[in-house]
């Protein structure tokens, strides 16, 4: 078992410079124990965690899901996916904290706050019927920012001894909020929830102190149990190609999505257990599963694109399903021209012909070594179509996919998957 041990603050918001003991922090798919714990399984292994009467449990929320936040409930929408969740709010003031790294950033926070007013999302906490303890803007001591946070105004709010300073993302970027006094421990249901665990250390078990729980969605519970399941990996292409791809495979495929963009390699080698679910489960197993990192990959090198590759496939083969890896779509001619590698053997980035002058033929030599593994080439599709279907898109500068190209991506790739599933049978 791999664990992070850290010397840390515990940030507590009536203690914030209280020391910890030494600190354990482990993340990755809840599964079933008991009433008094529950099992973290993540790459390295499956690691016991035990609750107690003090654990605190908080929701882990997207800030743009905070929009959903209407009157007494929360819509949390399910990434890449039809589930909703709906939180119930408690009635009461709402405690903001938002807690600043200290040095040029606090520097850097407090101006913003000074001649902006406004404080940006990161690194929020939200505590729910809770008022501030006090309020306060923060200091070198205490780089925290207190106050009480109103989710009807627009932008949202968080007000500072009788200053009211907006508290979003407008500056760009996405990050997580912290929601607490929503969830108990009995809320961290298996198989559709991930978590972080902060705890201490007790033998082979983890003492939790704080649990994050993320719900990931209950992949089985919309299910046809007659139909085979799919599971499609994927960035920002998938998405433009879903609908196609739903189309395509309707009435044969229950299809589903991990709930977030799957980007780079390395996003993929991290989190593929999580996106895989229980499959060991009953319901839950894979059937077929096709998938692609790449556009996100285009400043990366050989060695490590190769790499992450090959921990994500060592993962997917042990579901047992069957595999189809997906090449990365070109960029169009919009955009420079791929050059040389760099002195550091990474790829010139987002260019035309990065994918077939590098990240393309670096995956063909990971497939080439796994031939169970079918090759789903959307790269010459939209090749083989220039002179027609996307005759527009090669001109322009958007790597994106809409319309009637998008949804032929999506049936191209259906096909392939059909013509899999058929050869199995």
């Amino acid at each position: 078992m791999k664990v992070l041990i850290l010397i840390l603050f515990l940030i507590s918001w009536t203690n914030p410079l209280a020391f910890s003991q030494v600190d354990t922090e482990v993340s990755g798919l809840i599964i079933p124990r008991d009433n008094d714990g529950m099992y973290v399984r993540n790459k390295e292994g499956q690691v016991e965690v035990n609750w107690t009467s003090k654990t605190k449990v908080a929701l882990v929320v997207e800030a743009r899901l905070l929009g959903g936040l209407k009157g007494d409930r929360l819509t949390y929408k399910i990434h890449s996916s039809k589930e909703v969740v709906i939180f119930s709010i408690p009635k009461g003031p709402i405690t903001g904290i938002k807690t600043s790294r200290g040095g040029k950033q606090l520097e850097r926070t407090l101006k913003e706050a000074r001649e902006e007013k406004w404080l940006s999302e990161r690194g929020l906490k939200l505590y729910f019927n809770q008022k501030p303890a006090k309020e306060q803007l923060g200091t070198k001591d205490d780089p925290r920012f207190i106050g009480t946070w109103d989710p009807s105004t627009k932008p949202r709010t968080l007000s500072i001894n009788g200053e009211k300073y907006e508290i979003s993302m407008k500056k760009g970027g996405g990050t997580s909020v912290l929601l607490y006094n929503l969830l108990s421990v009995k809320d961290c249901k298996p198989f559709i929830n991930k978590a972080t665990v902060l705890g201490r250390q007790k033998g082979n078990v983890v003492i939790a102190d704080e649990i994050h729980v993320q719900p990931i969605g209950d992949q089985a519970a919309l299910d046809n149990p007659k139909l085979p399941r799919y599971l499609f990996i994927g960035d920002s292409i998938s998405g433009n190609y879903d609908k196609g791809l739903r189309e395509s495979l309707a009435g044969k495929f229950n299809l589903h999505h991990p709930p977030t963009n799957c980007g780079p390699s390395a996003k993929g080698a991290k989190n593929i257990l999580n996106w895989l679910g229980a499959y060991d489960q009953p319901g839950r197993y894979w059937d077929v599963i096709s998938f692609n990192h790449g556009h996100w990959d285009s400043k990366n090198d050989k060695a490590t694109y190769q790499a992450n590759l090959e921990r994500v496939i060592a993962e997917l083969q042990k579901t047992k399903a069957k595999l189809i890896w997906v090449t990365t779509c070109p960029v169009p001619n919009g955009f420079d021209k791929a050059g040389s590698l760099d002195a550091n053997g990474k790829a010139t980035g987002r260019s035309a012909g990065v994918m077939q002058k590098y990240l393309n033929l670096w995956a063909a030599e990971v497939m080439a070594r796994h031939p169970d593994i079918t090759i789903c080439d959307q790269w010459q599709f939209v090749k083989d179509n220039a002179g027609g279907l996307y005759t527009d898109w090669w001109a322009g500068k958007n790597v994106h996919f809409k319309g009637a190209p998008a949804d032929a991506l999506g049936k191209f790739l259906g096909q392939h998957v059909a013509k899999v599933m058929a050869e199995l049978k």
